[in-house]
């Protein structure tokens, strides 16, 4: 977490203090911290981050300018209600977006970065075997962020993680998070990891869209 002394934040720039507390809700809001309709109250995420009350602000307008956040009727930044309708927007985005970075990521991925994938899915799987739905939602999201960077398609990669700041706060809607079963499968990450290391676009893709679809089926339920 982000976190300084009153001496630090005064030492640096109010820009630096504003993009460090934009990373940090960016962060959470990706990584399933805040869930669907929490409010982000200024003064005690100031306090929580250890800064004044305006470099928070900006970044807390600076998100809701990119659509991740809103603001209620007292101007307090909210992050947005998810409803069936936009959930299935969201989806269909992420899916179109995702199968483009599995393809590319197939063709490109280096060994190291697949390395990386691994942890990734042993960290996430050490979470659900524990019943730790925040680990879970985390390690899930630093998993897809990372097949979009080995993709090696900068922009669509960043549209992705955009698009990630609205489905982080869907899984922390979804809690408590079930150990999720595939019909005696292997999990789609396994499968991806596998598909990459083979180089096999089109197992690729089949990986990311049975795990699009035990997604959907598992949160649609759960939305009002």
């Amino acid at each position: 977490m982000v976190s300084f002394s009153a001496g630090q934040s005064e030492k640096l720039p109010r820009r630096a203090l504003s993009d460090d507390a934009y990373e940090h809700v960016r962060r959470g809001l990706i990584r399933s911290r805040y869930r669907s309709g929490e409010r982000l109250v200024l003064r005690p995420l100031a306090a929580e981050l250890g800064l004044s009350p305006t470099p928070v602000r900006e970044a807390l307008l600076r998100l809701v300018s990119e659509h991740a956040l809103e603001l209620n009727d007292r101007n307090t930044a909210v992050v947005p209600a998810m409803t069936q309708r936009s959930f299935a927007e969201i989806h269909d985005l992420r899916v179109d977006l995702e199968m483009r970075l599995a393809a590319a990521a197939a063709r490109r991925a280096s060994d190291h970065g697949i390395e990386a994938l691994v942890i990734l899915q042993q960290q996430f799987m050490t979470a659900s075997h524990a019943n730790d739905d925040g680990g879970m939602a985390a390690f899930n999201a630093d998993f897809h962020t990372t097949v979009a960077t080995l993709a090696e398609l900068p922009l669509t990669a960043t549209i992705l993680r955009n698009l990630w700041m609205r489905i982080g706060p869907i899984y922390a809607l979804s809690r408590p998070m079930i150990q999720m079963q595939h019909e005696g499968r292997t999990h789609p990450h396994d499968d991806l990891i596998a598909a990459l290391r083979q180089r096999d676009v089109a197992a690729a893709q089949a990986a990311v869209t049975r795990d699009f679809e035990h997604a959907r089926r598992w949160i649609e339920p759960r939305l009002s």
